[in-house]
């Protein structure tokens, strides 16, 4: 009888144990935020999350960075060479046209003059990308994903649209969120893994 205790408590206890592991996913105002992803044919853990607002009245979207293992090193993390992901969940309807101007807003903040001129080719060729995507509704994902060779993928709603080579790009879109001057200090702090208030 104390045996059959013994082993219910011990099953009960492990699905608890299962079930507190399983709940490893952020919740980022109210969007679920996976765990893990795989980039590369490499599995990243979530390094972490947080909200982009404009105007401190508009939440634009929930950005995620996924990296091979934990870590709070923005210039080390900006330089790797191993794959790496942002991905944006958008919290509201936004075109293209107005997510692009963002995206070169947040690259010219943190690279010099002649920096963006030799970036300027693979730019365009990102703003050609987006330009597929007439608009972004509330719940699309877009997922930058880095890979080990430089190049960047870009994933809009699990659907691979283009790769563009150059690890300058990797390295200057994410300086948008983790670079001297990110587009937001409280998102970059929670992207590196810092928890909110």
């Amino acid at each position: 009888m104390d045996n059959r205790i013994g082993k219910r408590g011990a099953a009960a206890l492990l699905l608890l144990t299962l079930a507190s592991t399983q709940v490893l996913a952020a919740t980022v105002s109210g969007v679920k935020v996976e765990d893990q992803a795989t980039v590369d044919g490499k599995s990243l853990v979530l390094n972490g999350a947080g909200l982009r607002t404009k105007y401190l009245l508009a939440d634009v979207y929930v950005a995620a960075l996924y990296l091979p293992q934990k870590s709070s090193d923005a210039g080390q993390i900006v330089a790797g060479h191993e794959p790496r992901r942002i991905s944006l969940i958008m919290k509201r309807d936004v075109d293209t046209d107005t997510m692009t101007k963002a995206f070169h807003e947040g690259v010219t903040k943190n690279l010099s003059a002649s920096e963006m001129t030799a970036l300027k080719p693979r730019l365009d060729q990102l703003d050609q990308s987006f330009g597929k995507v007439k608009a972004l509704k509330s719940g699309d994902v877009i997922n930058l994903d880095f890979a080990a060779d430089g190049s960047t993928h870009v994933v809009y709603n699990g659907q691979a649209e283009d790769s563009i080579s150059g690890a300058d790009l990797s390295a200057a879109l994410l300086k948008i969120w983790l670079g001297q001057n990110p587009v937001q200090d409280d998102l970059k702090q929670e992207l590196l893994g810092a928890k909110k208030g």
